[in-house]
């Protein structure tokens, strides 16, 4: 009878392991991949909604498109009193921001620029800062170096709150008639003000046919 080495048959009935450099090269791509998706969900993304796109979306400030823009009566940072009906006649582009909102820093300068050069066409910009003092906004702005911005303080957040603004920055485009045409949740940039710009006239053009 055959008998068999002791240390054979143990070889024999021992299970195969994986090699340990197989097994490390098996983890490192899955732990490159669950590091990739960590990144992506706590990468920060910036919103920029539209009226067209938002219909979808249970966000109040969307109950005001085509319809009238609700009343206000504010206080610009020079002191004088500013209300809705002071922009009949006139395109507004109406604006809530905050100075520790960084996307609504961004856009800033750009409304300076596109308020001055637009002010010979009838296109008006009211920056509407809430729930911060005067103070605090003259001296951001000297500081960001943003000059004759028309700045509007709504200190207790009620013509926010009016407008449904929960999210900042939000722009409300309003007609001449006081009529909502267009809102965009997040910040603009210059060239998209004068988008909107047009979009505003074609609208009236329409309204007036």
């Amino acid at each position: 009878m055959t008998q068999t080495h002791p240390e054979k048959q143990k070889n024999h009935l021992a299970p195969n392991k994986p090699s340990p450099v197989l097994v490390i090269f098996a983890i490192v791509p899955l732990l490159a991949i669950l590091a990739a998706m960590l990144m992506v969900a706590l990468q920060p993304t910036q919103a920029t909604v539209t009226a067209d796109t938002v219909n979808s979306l249970n966000y109040s400030a969307n109950n005001y498109l085509d319809k009238e823009a609700p009343f206000f009566e504010l206080v610009t940072l020079d002191g004088e009193v500013v209300t809705l009906d002071d922009y009949a006649g006139k395109t507004l582009f109406l604006n809530f921001w905050q100075t520790t909102c960084p996307p609504c820093v961004r856009e800033l300068p750009a409304f300076s620029e596109f308020a001055h050069d637009k002010t010979s066409q009838d296109i008006e910009v009211l920056a509407v800062n809430f729930d911060e003092t005067s103070e605090r906004i003259t001296n951001f702005l000297a500081e960001i170096d943003v000059v004759g911005l028309p700045v509007a303080l709504d200190p207790t957040s009620d013509v926010r709150r009016t407008y449904g603004v929960r999210d900042i920055p939000v722009t409300f485009m309003i007609d001449g008639d006081g009529i909502v045409r267009y809102w965009k949740l997040g910040a603009m940039d210059y060239f998209e003000m004068e988008e909107y710009a047009a979009l505003m006239l074609t609208s009236a053009a329409a309204n007036e046919g």
